[in-house]
């Protein structure tokens, strides 16, 4: 009986390794920094944790389904938090701000889990947070004085109180005002980030209960200034979490340039109805057609004024496309155009069965609007065509002689008026 027992325990061991669907026993795999983070978000000079300010009420029903379930807590070996302000304001307060938002949260916790052991909980200062700062103005697409914006941020790196001075009085106060409403809201935040070891067969039964839930995880683009916190216990060291944000759409929108349409008014004023299109390919690149119809005519007066024309632009956007929107900044590029047409004013005319022109332009974009631009340029190549030359004799024409005609210098020049063509990406 007693050998008996040996050799069943042997079996047993034995049946439990096999990988087969008979295996009697689970093998357990170890998840080495399994991790969750949730954000609470504060309002300006609050620090207290506000259960109504923004989502915060959705973003701890997460946090309930992480902490409050006592199956899940056991296996937590860290709570850290680390505590973020937005980068306006006195750097001294900022830093007592950050302190107190950080023993508020800690409180909180206490309070709401308290099967959570509290030496697990720890607490880190972010400070004022430039770099997400930055990355926000980066990609916001309706950011006021965006290029002037990061300029100034990255020329006084070093000097944070100078930089502060200076976004305030950009524009008198525009760019300011949009980031009081818009930007320094998603600054003001607590990062909790749960770590845990969880053996593979309970990874489920871990999962957040709740339907809304998100995890966002971005590379740090740049060191944070003066001082960064020391690392959080048991994460990864090749990422830092910085903001996960919970909603439906998974993530925040915002705009994207797709199409532009514009109006030369140099060709306005010269009566020459115009129209252009310009599709960007990506960031640095973009192909430009467009269409020119003055169609005049006044046989009374020996007036004829008219000339059907197209052409088509290929264009390489200078500078770091990461700083610029699409279709703003300055360009080079390559045209070529073509067309007939049939010019006459009071005596002699001058009729071309086509013309040709290609070269070179360089110019400028400026966003004005969120959907409006300016854009100057101008263009440099060779033009040829061949003409007939008439003229008018008691109420017809005659044709006087023919030529071609060559050409190599400024063959363009534009001042257009651009609107922006827009949609919301993730």
């Amino acid at each position: 009986m007693k050998y008996g027992i040996y050799i069943l325990a042997i079996f047993m061991a034995f049946s439990a390794s096999l990988k087969s669907g008979y295996a009697m026993v689970s093998s357990f795999t170890v998840t080495q920094d399994t991790t969750r983070q949730v954000v609470v978000y504060f309002d300006r000079e609050d620090t207290t944790v506000d259960f109504s300010y923004k989502n915060n009420n959705q973003y701890i029903n997460v946090l309930d389904s992480l902490l409050g379930n006592k199956e899940n807590i056991r296996y937590i070996t860290a709570v850290n938090v680390i505590t973020f302000v937005s980068p306006d304001g006195d750097s001294v307060y900022n830093t007592v701000l950050s302190a107190r938002r950080n023993n508020s949260v800690r409180e909180f916790l206490q309070q709401r889990y308290p099967a959570v052991d509290m030496k697990k909980i720890q607490l880190f200062s972010g400070g004022e947070d430039w770099s997400e700062f930055r990355k926000v103005v980066e990609e916001d697409s309706d950011f006021p004085e965006r290029e002037e914006v990061m300029m100034l941020m990255d020329y006084h790196r070093n000097d944070i109180g100078k930089r502060k001075q200076l976004l305030r009085k950009l524009n008198k106060g525009m760019a300011y005002q949009y980031m009081l409403r818009n930007v320094l809201p998603q600054l003001r935040r607590s990062v909790i980030t749960i770590v845990r070891e969880i053996p593979e067969i309970d990874r489920k039964s871990f999962e957040p209960v709740s339907s809304a839930s998100g995890l966002f995880v971005s590379e740090q683009e740049e060191a944070l200034p003066n001082h960064r916190p020391d690392k959080p216990v048991g994460e990864s060291k090749k990422k830092q979490v910085y903001e996960v944000t919970i909603s439906e759409a998974g993530g925040p929108a915002k705009n994207e340039t797709i199409l532009a349409v514009k109006n030369n008014l140099l060709y306005d004023l010269a009566l020459a109805p115009n129209i252009e299109v310009e599709i960007p390919m990506g960031r640095r690149w973009s192909l430009n057609t467009e269409y020119k119809c003055p169609w005049w005519l006044n046989s009374k007066h020996n007036l004829c004024y008219q000339l059907l024309s197209g052409g088509v632009e290929g264009r390489c956007w200078l500078g770091d496309r990461r700083k610029h929107k699409r279709l703003t900044g300055h360009f080079v590029g390559l045209y070529a155009e073509g067309g007939i047409y049939d010019f006459q004013l009071q005596s002699d005319g001058y009729q071309g069965k086509y013309y040709g022109a290609a070269g070179v332009t360089y110019g400028y974009a400026r966003q004005l609007a969120r959907h409006f631009s300016i854009e100057f340029s101008l263009g440099i190549g060779y033009l040829t065509t061949e003409y007939k030359k008439y003229t008018p004799y008691e109420g017809d024409i005659i044709w006087a002689n023919s030529g071609r005609y060559n050409f190599i210098g400024p063959t363009k020049a534009k001042v257009s008026l651009v609107w922006l063509i827009t949609k919301r990406r993730r």
